[in-house]
Parts: C-alpha cells; structure tokens; sequence
C-alpha cells in the first residue's frame, strides 16, 4: 500500500466520521441514540410550570423554612418528593408531617420551626428559581413542632 492508498483511506475515514458527527442533524429531535446523542431533551420548549407536594416548615413569625430532603425521609430529592406522594396517596400525611415533625425538633438548626406543612404547589420555575416568586400553594396538613 502506498502513500497513495493512505491518503485515499485516511480521506474515506475523515468522511465517515464527519458524517457520523453529523448525523444526529438528520433525524427527528426526539430521535435520541447511538452513535450520537442531539440531546433531544433540549430539542423543544418546555412548560415551566411544575406542580408537586411538598413539605415545608414555618417559623411563629409566619416565615417559610424549605426542608432538606433527609428530614422528609431520604437523602435523595426526587425520593423525598415520592416519600410524600405515598403518603398522600395512602391518606397519611398527617401522620408524615407528625415524623416530619419530630425530626425537626432535634435539630438545632432548625430551632425557629414551629411548625411543619405538607403542601401542593404549583410555581413556574423561572419565576422561582429567579426572582423568589412563589406560586399558588394549597395546604394538605399542618402539625406543630413540639420540643
């Protein structure tokens, strides 16, 4: 194989992967896979509005204490978010606001909590993540801190 050869198979190689490199344009946005990815997560718009349960705490001034997710029931956020949709759905969050509580009450860090609410909310994100606004918040239970 000569110098010849070489440069036509390097040619051949750098045009198979420029089309492998550009392949994922040629697809529909949502056509996430191999070889390469188009990130179709970001390939459309998405709502900004987000509605889950939640459980917060509130100091005797009224003011918003937000709960790690190890004092809803796990170290995770998406599995505290799923510990408080069990509950719901199983009628007992009154119960989990009264563990809730009790975690809470050992903790000095959050010695100004007096008490704890499980609420659902609906924010849009931006508007919360940007400029602290809060969002429509309904409220499933209440229970009291006791210390």
């Amino acid at each position: 194989m000569g110098p010849r050869d070489s440069r036509r198979t390097a040619a051949i190689l750098s045009i198979a992967v420029l089309l492998v490199v550009a392949s994922p344009i040629l697809r529909e946005p949502w056509n996430d896979g191999f070889p390469l990815s188009p990130y179709a997560m970001f390939a459309f718009a998405r709502p900004t509005k987000l509605t889950m349960d939640y459980g917060l705490g509130e100091t005797a001034t009224g003011q918003r204490v937000y709960l790690t997710p190890r004092i809803i029931g796990s170290g995770e956020v998406l599995q505290a978010l799923n510990v408080i949709a069990r509950a719901r759905g199983a009628g007992k969050l009154p119960e989990l606001c009264a563990t809730i509580a009790a975690r809470v009450a050992t903790l000095p860090s959050y010695r100004d909590v007096v008490a704890i609410r499980i609420v659902s909310g609906t924010h849009d994100a931006v508007e919360f993540l940007v400029r602290d606004q809060i969002g429509k918040e309904v409220e499933r239970t209440r229970c009291v801190v006791k210390r």
